[in-house]
């Protein structure tokens, strides 16, 4: 399998400085990276927190009266986005194109080529970057130097609500050249995504599952922006 990981995931709020204060009464994080003018041009202000190579961003409109802030306003703080990381970015793109599809966007960022690609397409709002080395990250290394771990070790699963996750799969799997499951679980290298059907309930990103620190907190729950964060362990992990 190509080099792939899940690396982030994105959470959006209405209220940036209790989400703030909540991950990090969570899980301990001693601080975070920002990106202030660049996300002020997107319209959002936004805090990213550091696992050991995972990392969880929360994400706030500027105005209440932008697209995303009458969408806070109408369904809650919610999952917003996954970002994911791969060797080789123009050959998704490439392959995107064979399946008649496309990024919405597709540009350098901090010296590191990203890419965006719509929900329907995906599951989420998703992004898609190649970041050399293919051990690091954006913001490295001031990211890396905010890490916490003694509550959770790093992010290892994310699940998305979607209509037909069998097709969303699908998708993943031939952009990304990840391997795919009769379960509708793309593996991204140490961390897996999971297609489930959003039946009548909310779409996109609706779960993810952290490495717990201790054991014996497999199975405990918290909850950030809407979004449950569960606590499993190695055993469990590789028994999914």
């Amino acid at each position: 399998m190509e080099p792939l990981r899940l690396r982030q995931v994105v959470l959006i709020t209405d209220d940036l400085p209790a989400a703030r204060d909540e991950a990090i009464a969570a899980f301990g994080f001693p601080g975070s990276v920002r990106d202030e003018e660049g996300m002020a041009a997107l319209g959002f202000v936004h805090e990213v927190f550091s696992f050991a190579d995972t990392f969880v961003e929360i994400v706030a409109p500027i105005s209440a009266d932008s697209p995303h802030g009458r969408l806070v306003a109408k369904n809650g703080p919610s999952g917003f986005m996954i970002a994911t990381q791969v060797l080789d970015l123009a050959l998704v793109v490439e392959r995107a194109a064979e399946h008649g599809l496309e990024p919405l966007m597709h540009q350098e960022y901090d010296g590191h080529m990203i890419s965006q690609w719509h929900p329907k397409q995906l599951g989420t709002l998703a992004e898609i970057d190649q970041v050399d080395p293919f051990e690091s990250w954006h913001f490295a290394p001031r990211i890396f130097a905010q890490s916490a771990t003694d509550v959770a070790v790093d992010i290892v699963g994310a699940t998305l609500a979607v209509p037909d996750p069998a097709a969303v799969a699908s998708t993943w799997g031939a952009l990304t050249g990840a391997s795919v499951d009769e379960g509708h679980t793309v593996q991204m290298g140490p961390e897996s995504l999971s297609l489930v059907a959003s039946g009548d309930g909310p779409r996109g990103l609706v779960a993810v599952d952290v490495l717990a620190a201790d054991p014996h907190e497999a199975g405990r729950v918290v909850e950030l922006c809407g979004v449950p964060f569960r606590f499993v362990s190695a055993d469990t992990q590789e028994q999914s």
